[in-house]
């Protein structure tokens, strides 16, 4: 749930559950409380999903970037004389491809 509806819903809450309760001269104010219970909440969350998501976006911008050097590597060189070279380099590509394919998987 989005951080401003959650806060809106807690002061829409507050607001009904209070109503006729309070003495109108006291100060109180269901954004204030609000806004410490969305706070609070925000705190005790475990990681959170929008930063897994940008950590794993960056890491496979990453990974596509090697796998992508890898074949230029490999494209670039020449098949008779550098085989083992090339079957190094082969190996890293399909490694980049299998990491790919976990990452697209969790």
């Amino acid at each position: 749930m989005e951080k401003n509806r959650a806060k809106e819903i807690i002061v829409e809450i507050l607001q009904k559950s209070l109503t006729g309760q309070l003495d109108p001269s006291s100060n109180f104010s269901p954004i204030n409380i609000a806004e410490a219970i969305a706070q609070k909440i925000d705190f005790e969350k475990p990681y959170e999903d929008s930063s897994l998501d940008n950590f794993a976006a960056e890491l496979i911008n990453e990974i596509v970037l090697l796998k992508e050097q890898a074949q230029k590597d490999y494209d670039s060189l020449s098949p008779e004389e550098d085989k083992l070279l090339r079957n190094f380099i082969k190996g890293k590509h399909t490694a980049y491809c299998v990491i790919l394919d976990l990452i697209h998987k969790l």
